[in-house]
């Protein structure tokens, strides 16, 4: 059983300790206490013991001075005295009883005058009496600390200097006692059954020693005791062998001694320590049992509290029908009986909280909607529906690892970020953001955010709904609408357009008509055919400008043939050179095998030269014009939008001028847009270049980096070689006169008059109308053949086709030639060909009207 501490056992036992502890401190000082006290009583025992010994030795050595002093005094000084010295100094040694080793008198010279025997008489001797006579107290005491050799026993030399009454010097006695006589003396202290007692002198050497004098005299104590040389005390240390020492010492006054007694600490405190431990033991056995009896009787209390814990855990567990059966009058029992309470409370509850997430559930799992709940604070996905995983294409693991900002496509994540709101209650926010799919995919959401605690934590419940179909088809309808716009303002400017160049047309006609018939009758050297011939190229230049107008406007009856684009830029190259100047480097590439286009050829040239003289302005101190063909791989064309089941060419214009902004690179195919000064462009070659790529079924895109240059991209469709019919210009005739009839059907009074000049001029027949019932009146009454109806396509009540219908139902024989510059409704050139047999361009010259009508003539009748 594992002691918990916050639990009633533990707690005991805390409670125990917690008194436990502070007592046991206050033993423990106790005894700390009582230990210190034991050591300053040993101190002061060591110290009391050593100061007796330095005593006994200073006795001892006051009674050697006495002594000597009394062999001073029958001592003879007279060098005759010798022998009678050494009798009585050797009678001496013999009294001592061994304390004395030696006897030595010397005169005041230093000259011997007797010794107690031979081997007294060395050098050692002589130092000590000269030491002692220049000593002030006339005492001298010094030790050996080498053994004699006849017995190795270590002793102690004294010198006394001797004089007479009157003080003067009379000689020195030098004496050698026994060490080890002086160390019996000193009292070893009670309770120190292994003291060893130590002589040191005044430099630190040991002297004498009690036990161990081999090895240790002559030895150094350390400094920590020669330093209090002067004093007694005491001191510890560590010996040799790692033994705690503690040594007491005084000083012997008679002698430069320190003695000392050393003694084992532990030996000397073994009966203090040995109290200590019992008293220690008695303490934890008392600790011990109160902490048992705490954890013993905790037990019991507990009991009934672990088997109400094990009940709830029970209950926490999902067992909604456990009870407790504990059942006591206690307080115990009174919790109990509150414990099953609360589990009835708990399981009604559950049953609730059941049934709710049920609900709960049912909404959001079986939602066709995806939903998914997220944390308000780290944004974590915390619940996902089915409809979710199955738009995203994640699985549920999956999805419940990732953020919701995973979801967002990254451009979105910025927005999101400033967009998110603080979490409040019962707040929602609706949104569309774009969001990726597992694959990648991109769909756009709107989703309607609300914020929740339902998962216990503040987060937010999202609802989502694709409509990515919805915004790319308003995306669609948006752009349908502004090209409806757009198409409504070119039609606006179409008509427009249309209308003044009809009639602008029939004028320009007119003038061209008789400024031909005029250039007929003059003279070329005559002063007014130079007039006529500016008139007339004034009105050509006219004519090209109606029709740049009427092409830009969908307006112009298009003749598109099978060409091929390299024949066109060959024939252009040396207009293109002229054009662009000499400033400018021109380059063509052309390219092999790039097949041919179906395209109006005089168109095409314009568009040429409207490029080159853009680009030719946008490089005003030179560059490089480059004009290309190349075939179109099959991917760039997938790439373009472009059906694949066609094959494509390119013609592109690159230039190396200033270049366009994307604002003006935007606008250039818009027409009477022009970036150029007033006067200096009318804003129509470009949208002219759009309009006849366009009508020849290809496209044109324009790439401009500022000042790196421009390149426009015509692209075509291609033709085989086989579908080239035969040329029908080489039937036209050099010889354009006639004599048939035709039948001229014009509402304009001045282009049916000088048409039917320029016909007559050249001996046809021309019966004239100005409509198409004026014209089918002359037809039903005209008895001879009419070989050519000539007529206008757009005139008032009935136009040129229904007129040509009703015609070939009367005279089916009769050759039809329309003539038109523009057509406001395609359903009048319904069933026309535009090609040169059966269509004349507005305005015409009237060589371009002969050759017209010849080749209608002489071309063979269509039958069926």
């Amino acid at each position: 059983m594992t002691l918990e501490w916050t639990g009633i056992r533990g707690r005991l036992v805390l409670l125990v300790l917690a008194i436990a502890v502070p007592l046991l401190a206050v033993d423990a000082w106790g005894v700390v206490q009582r230990t210190n006290d034991g050591r300053r009583a040993l101190d002061r025992q060591l110290v009391r013991s050593t100061r007796i010994a330095a005593d006994r030795i200073d006795a001892r050595l006051a009674s050697d001075l006495s002594l000597l002093l009394a062999i001073t005094d029958g001592v003879g000084f007279a060098a005759s005295s010798h022998a009678a010295n050494d009798r009585l100094l050797a009678a001496a040694v013999r009294r001592s009883d061994g304390h004395f080793a030696q006897l030595v008198v010397l005169d005041s010279s230093g000259r011997v005058l007797g010794a107690s025997d031979s081997l007294a008489l060395t050098g050692v001797a002589l130092a000590d009496a000269r030491r002692a006579r220049q000593t002030p107290s006339g005492f001298v005491a010094e030790a050996d600390l080498v053994p004699s050799p006849n017995d190795d026993i270590l002793r102690l030399r004294i010198a006394q200097r001797a004089t007479d009454a009157d003080g003067v010097l009379r000689g020195t006695v030098v004496a050698s006692v026994r060490i080890d006589a002086l160390l019996a003396m000193a009292p070893m202290p009670t309770g120190i059954e292994h003291g060893v007692l130590t002589i040191i002198d005044t430099s630190g050497l040991i002297v004498a020693r009690s036990e161990g004098a081999v090895g240790n005299v002559g030895r150094r104590v350390p400094t920590a005791l020669t330093s209090r040389r002067d004093s007694g005390g005491v001191n510890a240390y560590v010996d040799r062998d790692g033994q705690r020492r503690v040594l007491g010492f005084a000083r012997v006054e008679r002698a430069p001694w320190l003695m000392s007694i050393t003694a084992a600490e532990d030996e000397a405190l073994a009966a203090l320590r040995r109290e200590r431990a019992s008293d220690v033991g008695l303490r934890a056995i008392v600790v011990l049992a109160a902490l048992l009896l705490a954890f013993t009787i905790g037990g019991r209390i507990a009991r009934p509290l672990d088997d109400l814990t094990t009940d709830a855990r029970a209950l926490s567990a999902g067992s909604a029908g456990h009870r407790s059966r504990i059942q006591s009058s206690d307080e115990i029992g009174v919790l109990a009986g509150a414990f099953n309470q609360m589990a009835e409370t708990v399981e009604r509850r559950n049953a609730l909280l059941a049934d709710s997430e049920r609900r709960y559930r049912l909404l959001f799992d079986s939602n066709p909607l995806p939903m998914w709940a997220w944390d308000a604070d780290t944004m974590r996905i915390l619940a996902v529906n089915e409809a979710a995983l199955e738009k995203y294409g994640y699985d549920r693991d999956h999805f419940l690892t990732r953020r919701i900002v995973d979801l967002l496509d990254d451009a979105e994540v910025e927005r999101f970020n400033r967009a998110r709101l603080p979490f409040s209650e019962a707040r929602q926010n609706a949104g569309t953001w774009t969001h990726r799919t597992a694959d990648g995919h991109r769909i756009e959401m709107e989703v309607i955010t609300t914020s929740s605690r339902r998962l216990g934590r503040a987060s937010w419940l999202s609802v989502g709904i694709d409509v990515t179909a919805r915004r790319q088809a308003e995306r669609a309808l948006a752009t349908s609408e502004e090209q409806l716009r757009q198409s409504q303002k070119m039609e606006a400017i179409g008509a427009f357009a249309g209308g003044i160049s009809h009639d602008f047309n029939n004028l320009l006609t007119g003038i061209l008509g008789y400024c031909d018939l005029a250039l007929l009758d003059l003279d070329p050297g005559d002063g007014a055919h130079h007039d006529v011939s500016e008139i007339r190229a004034l009105s050509l230049r006219g004519a090209e400008l109606t029709r740049q107008i009427l092409a830009v406007s969908r307006k112009q009856v298009m003749q598109p043939v099978l060409l091929d684009a390299n024949d066109v830029l060959r024939g252009l190259d040396r207009l293109l050179g002229r054009l662009i100047g000499e400033h400018i480097v021109l380059e063509t590439r052309l390219g092999e095998g790039i097949g041919l286009i179906r395209a109006d050829a005089g168109q095409l040239e314009q568009v040429l030269l409207n490029l080159s003289a853009n680009a030719r302005d946008a490089m005003p101190t030179g560059g490089t014009l480059r004009v290309e063909t190349c075939t179109m791989p099959q991917g760039v064309a997938r790439a373009l939008g472009l059906p694949t089941h066609t094959n494509w060419m390119t013609l592109r214009v690159t230039d190396t001028g200033c270049g366009m902004p994307d604002d003006v690179r935007q606008r250039v195919f818009e027409p009477f847009f022009t970036t150029k000064p007033r006067g200096k462009g009318t804003g129509l070659g470009l949208a002219l270049a759009y309009a006849m790529v366009e009508q020849s079924g290809g496209t044109i895109h324009v790439e401009s980096m500022v000042d790196i240059g421009s390149t426009f991209v015509l692209c075509f469709p291609t033709f085989d070689v086989a579908a080239i019919p035969a040329s029908t210009t080489s039937s036209v005739t050099e010889y354009l006169s006639g004599t048939e009839t035709i039948l001229l059907t014009e509402d304009e009074d001045s282009v049916r008059a000088v048409t039917t000049a320029a016909l007559e001029r050249r001996g046809y027949r021309v019966l004239g109308a100005a409509d198409g019932e004026a014209a089918l009146q002359i037809a039903r009454s005209y008895p001879d053949p009419i070989h050519l109806l000539l007529t206008d396509v757009v005139m008032p009540r009935m136009n040129g086709r229904e007129l040509a219908e009703a015609f070939e139902r009367q005279r089916p024989e009769t050759r039809v030639l329309f003539a038109s510059g523009y057509t406001d409704d395609a359903s009048l050139l319904q069933g026309i060909r535009t090609d040169e047999l059966s269509f004349l361009q507005k305005p015409f010259t009237a060589t371009q009207l002969l050759q017209r009508v010849r080749v209608a003539l002489d071309h063979p009748l269509r039958v069926g």
